[in-house]
């Protein structure tokens, strides 16, 4: 039996450090995994929250927890 995955599984978190020595291409390409990361989880019916990361994502804000 395996426990189903949950968003924190496939999350990855930037330190603000990290996130000031990437080059914009990465930050978007981030920005886009994580979201598409999150929808391919609640189709396959994650019934989590949507976690805070994701709100700042979305708005374009950077992706401090």
């Amino acid at each position: 039996w395996q426990d189903p995955v949950n968003f924190e599984d496939v999350a990855i978190y930037l330190s603000r450090a990290e996130w000031d020595t990437i080059a914009e291409e990465q930050r978007e390409l981030y920005r886009s995994v994580m979201l598409d990361n999150y929808n391919l989880l609640t189709s396959l019916g994650y019934p989590g929250p949507k976690p805070d990361i994701l709100y700042r994502l979305e708005r374009g804000e950077e992706p401090w927890v």
